[in-house]
């Protein structure tokens, strides 16, 4: 008879599982890197794209987005899910759908928005500032009422 580890004792046999790689476990192939390929070229594109962007090339960091997404969809859709990883997250019709929605989406913002100058880039710079400082006060007013809440309980 055996013991439990809380010392309650059983009849049975002791059971040892092993642990199996499933067939697209990594390190289970010598070319796993191939795997990774298509999500690190979306990776790469968006955060590509969104360097170009913070260097004031939006519609080229944008298109460079759409770009990324839209190739995320296609590779989704082509390629099997064994050699997809993390792009594989649903089904294959909902996948490719969201990317392609979201990259249309991107590409149609950055060709429709028209290029601004030195004044509206001031304007939205100074739209940035005033949603932060909102953010900032509604952070504080929500730790300080927080926190005074729990000085009335105790």
């Amino acid at each position: 008879m055996s013991e439990r580890p809380d010392g309650i004792g059983y009849a049975g046999t002791e059971v040892r599982r092993r642990r199996r790689r499933r067939p697209g476990a990594p390190g289970t192939s010598a070319q796993d890197w191939v795997a990774r390929i298509p999500y690190m070229i979306v990776l790469t594109g968006v955060t590509a794209g969104l360097g170009l962007c913070s260097l004031h090339y939006f519609r080229k960091g944008s298109v460079l987005i759409a770009a990324a997404l839209l190739f995320g969809a296609l590779a989704r859709l082509v390629l099997p899910e064994s050699r997809l990883r993390m792009l594989a997250v649903r089904s294959r019709s909902f996948d490719c759908w969201t990317l392609v929605i979201l990259g249309e989406a991107v590409a149609f913002v950055a060709l429709s928005v028209p290029p601004m100058h030195r004044a509206g880039l001031m304007i939205a710079a100074g739209f940035g500032v005033l949603i932060a400082v909102v953010f900032v006060v509604r952070g504080i007013r929500f730790l300080l009422r927080r926190h005074g809440t729990g000085q009335a309980q105790v």
